[in-house]
């Protein structure tokens, strides 16, 4: 069982302390290779053992598991194990969501999954046959043929890395041995402070999610908000079941981070509070299915805790994103 570990919390002084010009690109730095050492570490454990064939990565929305099962798999590839990646996204099938009494459309819970056929492939690949995973398009919410050039096929050797939101979960992983894999749960882990807590780490998750979703789908932030507690309820239903099936934690959070997820929020915060006020504000597009026929499951709720989030990040200061580099974990919610 994996324990929550390397807990980071930082305060506000101490980011500022770190705003020199020297000292900025040190910190940035020195956070990314702390994130890279626990990757390798993972990597030199799971390399060493010749019966590994897998890994299944789990966490809830907005750890960075893309991102994460990315690096992994290229470091597999470097230390003479090709690593092959599976996304479980790509077996959403959602053509009849359940709905909570809000009317928010369940788009997270493992019944949102052809598990039946990401099962199947899971064992074909293992067995070295080819497979062609099918795509989903998350603009459009639809899943369609994967292109024959995404076909996996197996090397002897290689390890499979598969990776989504219900990655830990038993009827994914099927009835493969414990010994012929791995289990990795990743999520943000730490606190943020300004003389009281400005952020916590499902905050910290929410945040990237609200700036991923204004930048990816099409989704301004008090959508993103007002669908947050379906999120909530969902991970509430499987993180303690994932966390104890798991072989290691890793702790995506990076001591940087808030200094460029924060002011990007809190831009998109504005904006979409700014429009709700005028009454100029965009349906919820995850409320698009909804049987209520709402625009909003709560918009009211949505605008006090928009609110909140906007008086704590303006204490926050502000790096651009072009400091971020390139490979960082960061890239996949803030899109450069």
């Amino acid at each position: 069982m994996a324990e929550l570990r390397d807990k980071l919390d930082i305060t506000v002084e101490e980011l500022e302390e770190q705003l020199g010009v020297a000292k900025l690109p040190v910190f940035i730095n020195e956070s990314e290779k702390l994130f890279l050492s626990r990757i390798d570490t993972i990597c030199s454990d799971i390399c060493s053992d010749p019966n590994k064939h897998a890994i299944f990565v789990s966490g809830p929305t907005s750890s960075g598991k893309t991102t994460f099962t990315n690096r992994l798999s290229k470091a597999l590839t470097a230390h003479g194990r090709k690593g092959y990646q599976l996304s479980l996204d790509d077996y959403y099938n959602i053509s009849e969501p359940t709905f909570d009494r809000d009317g928010r459309p369940d788009y997270e819970s493992i019944d949102t999954l052809d598990v039946a056929r990401a099962a199947d492939d899971i064992k074909r690949i293992l067995a070295g046959e080819e497979v062609i995973p099918p795509f989903f398009d998350f603009h459009t919410r639809t899943q369609t043929d994967g292109a024959p050039e995404n076909a996996i096929k197996m090397d002897e050797g290689g390890i499979l890395v598969v990776e989504g939101l219900h990655g830990l979960n038993g009827r994914i992983s099927g009835d493969i041995e414990d010994s012929a894999c791995a289990k990795v749960f990743i999520m943000p882990y730490g606190n943020v402070y300004c003389d009281t807590k400005l952020m916590d780490s499902n905050e910290i998750r929410l945040l990237r999610r609200i700036v991923r979703d204004r930048r990816h789908r099409e989704a301004h932030a008090l959508a993103t908000i007002d669908y947050w507690p379906m999120i909530e309820k969902s991970e509430d239903a499987y993180y303690t079941e994932y966390l104890t099936r798991a072989d290691y934690h890793i702790n995506s959070f990076l001591a940087y981070e808030s200094l460029v997820i924060a002011p990007l929020a809190l831009g998109d915060l504005r904006d979409a509070m700014d429009q709700a006020i005028k009454g100029t504000i965009a349906p919820n597009v995850f409320m698009e299915r909804s049987v209520t026929g709402k625009p909003f499951a709560d918009l009211s709720q949505a605008m006090a805790r928009a609110s909140k989030l906007i008086g704590h990040l303006e204490k926050i200061p502000v790096i651009s994103p072009e400091q971020v580099p390139t490979e960082s974990i960061l890239n996949e919610f803030i899109g450069v």
